[in-house]
């Protein structure tokens, strides 16, 4: 390679480079929030995607994006507060990205009255994309909600949501990373017993975290991107980086304490643990393109998101960490020798240990020992505990984010409230149904329309029926076709609007699209709105989620198994994983789901958000994987010279004892610093993913891992004769490339 080649003869102009390109991403990466968008959590190319494409192009029904709440000390139909009100509702009119403004002084609609005449309301539609509508939001509604005269105006509706989560996700980052920084610095000191070292993990944290930031900003310009694909992304990053740059750190001491030199201890570590990094980054990037195969924006925008911050984390361990470490390592060791050396002096027998036993834990190296001499029962005991902790899972409910993912106490939550309160007309939800009649016989039309009406409004549930034919409830007609009937018509297509009672995301109401659905209608149908927008994105979901898991368990077989060379070894490592991730998802039923423990920090729907659920699953399952195979390496490098499986596993341990504890506490403590969002999506895939990490590192590698394969002994490593001689063609070129490459990178 020729940049292997170019680096050592010229160290610095390539940190100078890489300076360069650091602060030139800064900009880019602070300019991506404007391009991000708060939408996309529904699947496209479903039935009710199609309905409302039809709607939006043939009909002229209006969509509310924003509401504005007036409300005065007097009634809002005469004298002052009429004026206000009209001049209201003609300044939003005015404003660009407006498309449409109906209120109660423009229509004279009772359902825009509140029953006490003290507030009314005016209707918003925006122009453009989701992302458009909200930053319209963004601009109108601070300039028009507040006093105005003798009336207040208060803002609701979904787009204003949808800016409000955009401004909590990006304050909650902030706050995230103010909390978590220090913290991962104080476990690096503890870890590393370096106060100068444990800054240099943190600085390729950075690299990749502004490296991803402005990736995501030039996707944003082709794709829809998430704005919580920013948190998501920062915490993992960080979190990964960290941890390859305390693999690497750990190892290079190790051997410079047994008594290499500098540049050889660096290229014996990125030959070995490099290596491991490399394979623990394939791992989590297979895992996270299993997103992919799913049809919806929000979840393709993180696995994108998450594959490029997972890349770049691995990337600036292998080629960038070790430059630093060539030239940062050895002040860092001055600086700590110069700081510690009275209390070195007055712990001689302490440092003898340290040397002796080089990163060596003496804790994990005795959790080994133990679980090798009783490994049936406590491998029984930690396999009772994991699934007791994901025995709640069978219960588990699942649903699509909505405004309820914002903390109740926010203004729009409340004003949203006060909407559906006062003007339960105005807000009431609607499930459209398209009737294609281009074919139908025109006698049979009208016919066939009032019948299949009057069958719908009998449906238990349904509020009433708006159509061509009038307006139904109960199965009969209550009012008769008027002028205004026509609007339901259009060429070749009959609208027919099911009002119903419930909050558009409400179960109930996804038990009345099914019921609906299921009802014959005497044409082609399409069946649109909120609650059939729901329900489609769970039935592809749960349709794609059996192909997304065989792609992610697959891929991280496949990844453990060309690492390791050993097929059993290989396939209990996916199925460790997926019970501690069980453990983990159990755990949440509980918490989020039947809300035990909640403060009042988030809104108890009775579900659990199923896209952060499936983002937590990849993710859960790549970082269990992802630690295991650090395990792995160190047992199978002492396996090959000593042939001893208990032994192997104990020193596997000791080694990476230190390593895993303090790499969980570093994803724990990023991932609890997500979980402090006000966010509620966000808190649930920081809380599973910490509960999760956590499960792992204690129940799963401190017992199980050690236990399972002292029960195996030298089965751990069996493969068939032709896989065994493919994989070990292909890993003995790969490290052999990637041998010669680091000779030449560190020398």
């Amino acid at each position: 390679m020729v940049a292997a080649k170019w680096i050592p003869r010229r160290p610095w102009r390539f940190l100078a480079v890489v300076t360069v390109l650091v602060l030139a991403l800064i900009p880019a990466a602070i300019g991506c929030f404007s391009r991000l968008t708060p939408s996309g959590f529904t699947a496209t190319g479903t039935e009710s995607e199609r309905a409302e494409r039809v709607i939006d192009e043939q009909f002229d029904e209006p969509s509310a994006d924003l509401f504005f709440l007036v409300s005065g000390r007097t009634s809002m139909q005469y004298g002052e507060a009429a004026v206000q009100g009209r001049a209201l509702a003609r300044s939003t009119a005015d404003e660009p990205g407006v498309a449409r403004v109906w209120s109660y002084w423009d229509t004279a609609s009772p359902a825009l009255l509140s029953s006490d005449e003290r507030s009314a309301l005016i209707g918003v539609e925006l122009t453009g994309t989701g992302a458009e509508a909200v930053k319209t939001a963004q601009r109108i509604v601070p300039g028009l909600a507040g006093d105005h005269g003798i009336v207040s105006v208060a803002a609701a509706g979904p787009a204003w949501s949808s800016a409000e989560a955009v401004r909590l996700s990006r304050e909650d980052l902030r706050t995230a990373e103010l909390a978590a920084a220090p913290l991962v610095l104080i476990i690096l000191m503890v870890a590393l017993r370096s106060a100068a070292s444990a800054l240099l993990p943190m600085v390729i944290g950075a690299v990749s975290v502004l490296a991803t930031l402005a990736l995501l900003g030039g996707l944003a310009l082709i794709m829809p991107v998430s704005v919580f694909a920013v948190n998501v992304t920062v915490a993992l990053g960080f979190g990964l980086s960290v941890d390859y740059g305390l693999l690497i750190t750990m190892r290079c001491r190790e051997e410079m304490t047994r008594g290499a030199e500098l540049g050889e201890a660096l290229a014996r570590t990125v030959r070995s643990d490099g290596r491991a990094v490399l394979f623990s980054a394939a791992t989590v990037i297979a895992c996270l393109a299993a997103l992919l195969v799913f049809p919806v924006p929000f979840l393709r925008s993180l696995a994108v998101g998450g594959i490029a911050v997972v890349a770049f984390a691995a990337l600036t361990a292998v080629l960038l960490y070790p430059v630093l470490l060539r030239f940062c390592l050895p002040p860092a060791l001055r600086v700590d020798r110069w700081l510690l050396a009275g209390v070195r002096r007055r712990l001689p027998l302490a440092r003898r240990k340290r040397v002796a036993t080089p990163g060596h834990s003496r804790t994990w190296a005795w959790l080994g020992t133990v679980a090798t001499k009783r490994p049936v029962l406590l491998g029984a005991f930690a396999a009772v505990l994991l699934l007791s902790c994901a025995a709640p899972l069978g219960k588990a409910e699942f649903g699509v984010a909505d405004e309820r993912v914002l903390p109740a106490s926010t203004l729009v939550r409340q004003n949203g409230e006060r909407v559906r309160t006062d003007f339960p007309h105005a807000a009431e939800p609607k499930v459209p149904v398209l009737l294609d009649v281009a074919e139908v016989r025109a006698a049979g039309v009208v016919a066939g329309v009032d019948h299949y009406a009057r069958r719908l409004s009998s449906i238990t549930g349904v509020a009433g029926v708006d159509t061509t034919t009038g307006s139904y409830r109960s199965g009969a007609r209550i009012v008769p076709p008027t002028l205004a009937s026509s609007r339901f018509a259009a060429d070749g297509v009959v609208l027919v609007n099911v009002r119903l009672p419930a909050g558009a995301h409400a179960p109930a109401s996804e038990q009345l699209v099914e019921r609906i659905r299921a009802l014959p209608a005497f044409a082609p149908r399409l069946v649109g709105g909120t609650a059939a927008r729901t329900a489609d994105t769970k039935t592809a979901l749960s349709r794609r989620a059996p192909l997304a898991a065989a792609l992610a368990g697959g891929s991280a077989l496949l990844v453990v198994l060309c690492f390791t060379g050993g097929l059993f070894v290989s396939v209990k490592t996916l199925a460790l994983a997926v019970l501690s991730l069980s453990a983990g998802i159990g755990c949440l039923v509980p918490l989020f789901q039947e809300g035990r423990l909640n403060t009042g920090g988030f809104t108890v729907t009775g579900q659990l958000e199923i896209s952060m659920l499936l983002l937590m699953a990849c993710l859960a399952l790549g970082l269990s994987v992802d630690y295991e195979v650090f395990l792995l390496a160190r047992i199978k490098d002492h396996y090959r010279e000593t042939g001893d499986s208990q032994t192997s596993i104990v020193h596997g341990m000791a080694c990476t004892g230190r390593l895993i504890s303090a790499s969980t506490l570093v994803v724990v403590t990023t991932m609890s610093a997500l979980a402090m969002s006000r966010i509620t999506s966000l808190k649930l895939l920081g809380t599973g993913l910490a509960l999760t990490v956590l499960l792992d590192a204690t129940l799963v590698r401190a017992l199980l891992v050690p236990a399972a394969m002292q029960l195996a002994g030298r089965a751990n490593w069996w493969l068939p004769g032709w896989v065994h001689r493919i994989s070990h063609r292909l890993g003995r070129k790969g490290v052999a490339g990637l041998k010669g490459v680091t000779e030449e990178y560190v020398r």
